[in-house]
């Protein structure tokens, strides 16, 4: 049974139920050991549709002490956020960590040539390689202990050939180098089946072919991520989908995010 996640969001992110306090709640009914809340962080610009620092700062950092004081005795709360990397944003990114416990990276989007551009998506050539950069450059910045949903990139790029690969081993091999978790997001076993080039039927993500690349490195660390945005997610059966996914695939998965 898993006992532990660092991946749970809230309303605060526009597309999702539930405070920190909920999460917690459900975690200790289940019997989880370790809970980490992590919504969408808002960037300083606030260019795009997450929580705002003003949100940030008067209700999500005094929801996660709320959460804490009322259930430090059950179990063991993580404060984190889930964020995209922008270079110009880097002492943002040191400030966020003077409050919290860990970020994940979650690449939802990136600038190439000044341009917004969403990994959700068909990406060509370039801009696979930006994303592949964009991550690189994130990972070797320090501030990120996870790398949410690594194998986004192939969301609506259905073929897996050479240039997937490449991008693919790029994360992988900065990953190991850097230490940083690489998550099998379970929220992708509640996502509707795309085909792939051979005409099968497939999930967005997690995709086997990029994490039949992950067992090639023995040093990579690999958790599970629920990646809830409801209460009523956790532990679901797309959570116990991942973990067979896990164990088809013979991947090592840590239980935990800190050693202790």
């Amino acid at each position: 049974m898993k006992k532990t996640d660092y991946h749970n969001h809230t309303s605060l992110c526009r597309h999702a139920r539930g405070m920190p306090w909920d999460y917690v709640k459900r975690a200790v009914e289940l019997g989880y050991e370790e809970i980490g809340i992590s919504d969408h962080g808002p960037l300083l610009d606030d260019f795009f549709i997450r929580m705002t620092m003003k949100e940030y700062e008067e209700v999500y950092l005094p929801a996660l002490e709320k959460a804490l004081a009322e259930f430090k005795d059950q179990i063991k709360i993580y404060r984190g956020l889930e964020i995209e990397y922008l270079p110009n944003q880097v002492r943002h990114y040191e400030k966020l960590l003077e409050d919290l416990d860990y970020l994940i990276l979650g690449q939802h989007f990136l600038i190439s040539h000044g341009k917004l551009i969403d990994v959700y998506g068909s990406l060509d050539e370039d801009h696979l390689d930006a994303y592949g950069e964009s991550v690189v450059q994130a990972l070797e910045s320090g501030y990120f202990r996870i790398l949410a949903h690594p194998d986004i990139f192939l969301f609506n790029n259905q073929h897996w050939n050479e240039k997937t690969e490449t991008v693919a081993r790029r994360i992988i091999e900065t990953a190991v180098r850097t230490e940083t978790f690489l998550e099998i997001n379970a929220n992708g076993f509640r996502r509707k089946k795309i085909l792939n080039q051979d005409g099968e039927a497939v999930l967005p993500y997690p995709r086997k072919e990029f994490w039949n690349l992950v067992r090639e490195y023995p040093g990579a660390k690999i958790l599970i991520g629920e990646d809830n945005h409801s209460p009523e997610y956790m532990g679901d059966r797309a959570v116990r989908h991942a973990l067979r996914f896990a164990e088809e695939l013979n991947l090592k998965v840590r239980e935990r995010l800190f050693d202790v």
